[in-house]
């Protein structure tokens, strides 16, 4: 093993072991490494004369850690397989391109060195009779990497701006151990936004701007660099949160509703089916609303100047006086109904009491079912047993899929005389509300007007009815009573 003789720096001793290199290769690299134990990540060097000095660690720790205290690294050395040896430990001096001594542990097996400064480290491992010289290379980059918080730079009625506030320095300088070249790692920095609940995730830049939030909502800030490395940041905003002029920032609104007729089991969102006539329930749906206005429109066929005729407002959260829809539209204009409108205002949000407002207005939202009246005989049954067992005990509209069997809808007249074969009537019903029921009994039980059941044999009837949209109905027929 050649001796090693320590000319006027540290300098030299390098340049001495970059000859060795060429010739004693084993006395360069060995199998030890300076590590880092508490870095977070690493990196290799990519040296210019890399062919002559391979490669080296940079290792990354992230400062402050999550709790905003400042870290130091705890670098080590271990060069188990020669037992106990001294370690001398530099730093690399970019001015003078030297490695300047700052730490000597003599007689040892583990070196353990602790810094907060970054840069380049070099440790000389040798025993007394220096049949073990050998040096080590490594580089420390302490990179601030720390989310203040996030920034609300703008809210209105429509977006919101965020601003993420960061710390981060992702330049770190290292140098070629041959000839200094400075060389540069790059560590870059992305940015992702998450929203929770019910929003999708945001464009990944530092101040993004997304539609304002009409309920409490948290958002997530990650941000992340080349090497994986995260750190996350979570703002809550709700009722209560306010910017530094004491301005409330929940403050949009989003007006919705939905409808339920009585022949309906479930509120739509879309579009309404009553019979005529019937009112309809509304469901607010509104969020983060605190004052409303409905309108309600007329149907276009009923509207004298063909333009909005309204019909009736209300100022409830969800209206509970009667708005009754009359008009049915014709089989040709199934799909032309009443508009209804709700105007929804969030809460007060400044000292000037302002509010925001949200208007939703849904066309055809209520579509009153068209009269529908099965107007041929063939939709009654021509058999009936009144008194009997439950099959043909009432004489009704028949049920099932023909086109004849429709079932009845939207009628406000209806009456039906039934007459026996010699021309008496034994039967009458008469309603205002287009039904057929009589004291709970739908339909003819067989019972005649003066109190008695019909006698079996043929009889004849006569229906007459009328749509609310103004059609009119007769049905002649006949029915043989067992």
């Amino acid at each position: 093993m050649t001796q090693l003789i320590f000319i006027e720096s540290m300098k030299h001793i390098f340049i001495t072991h970059i000859l060795l290199l060429l010739f004693f290769p084993h006395v360069w690299k060995a199998q030890a490494q300076i590590k880092v134990v508490n870095a977070n990540t690493s990196t290799p060097t990519n040296y210019k004369n890399g062919s002559i000095l391979g490669t080296d660690s940079i290792f990354v720790i992230y400062s402050p850690d999550a709790n905003g205290k400042e870290i130091e690294a705890s670098m080590q050395v271990y060069y188990g397989p020669e037992g106990i040896n001294n370690f001398t430990w530099y730093r690399f001096n970019a001015t003078t391109d030297l490695f300047d001594s700052i730490f000597t542990e003599t007689s040892v097996t583990i070196s353990n060195f602790t810094t907060d400064k970054q840069g380049g480290y070099q440790v000389r491992v040798y025993n007394n009779e220096l049949t073990v010289d050998t040096l080590f290379h490594a580089w420390l980059f302490i990179e601030l990497f720390q989310i203040e918080g996030i920034l609300i730079t703008s809210s209105t009625c429509e977006t919101m701006t965020l601003n993420a506030d960061t710390n981060f320095n992702a330049v770190f300088t290292y140098y070629d151990l041959v000839d200094f070249t400075p060389l540069v790692f790059t560590n870059a920095v992305q940015f992702a936004w998450t929203l929770d609940p019910d929003y999708t995730t945001l464009t990944a830049n530092a101040k993004p701007t997304f539609e304002a939030p009409v309920e409490p909502v948290s958002f997530t800030l990650t941000m992340s660099d080349v090497l994986k490395f995260q750190r996350k940041y979570l703002l809550n905003i709700d009722e209560e949160t306010t910017n530094k002029f004491n301005d409330k920032l929940l403050i949009a609104v989003k007006a919705d509703f939905k409808g339920q007729s009585a022949n309906e089991t479930e509120p739509a969102d879309t579009t309404v089916h009553p019979e005529a006539p019937h009112g309809v329930v509304f469901f607010n749906e509104t969020k983060n609303g605190d004052e409303f206005e409905w309108y309600f429109y007329n149907h276009p066929r009923w509207m004298a100047d063909e333009g909005d005729t309204l019909l009736t407002t209300s100022s409830l959260f969800e209206p509970l006086d009667s708005i009754y829809y009359l008009h049915p539209a014709r089989k040709e204009d199934i799909k032309i109904g009443y508009d209804v409108a709700l105007y929804a205002w969030g809460p007060v949000y400044n000292e000037a009491e302002d509010r925001c407002l949200d208007t939703l207005r849904k066309t055809d939202f209520v579509v009153v079912d068209t009269t529908q009246f099965p107007n041929t005989y063939t939709s009654l049954p021509n058999v009936f047993t009144p008194g009997g067992d439950d099959f043909n005990k009432t004489f009704y509209y028949l049920e099932g899929s023909a086109e004849d069997n429709l079932p009845v809808k939207s009628i406000k007249y209806f009456s039906i005389k039934i007459y026996n074969r010699w021309g008496n009537k034994v039967y009458d019903y008469e309603d205002s509300d287009g039904s057929w029921t009589e004291d709970g009994v739908q339909g003819w039980d067989g019972r005649t007007r003066f109190g008695g059941m019909a006698r079996p044999g043929v009889y004849y009837y006569v229906i007459l009815a009328e749509g609310w949209d103004g059609r009119t109905f007769k049905v002649p027929g006949y029915v043989h009573v067992f």
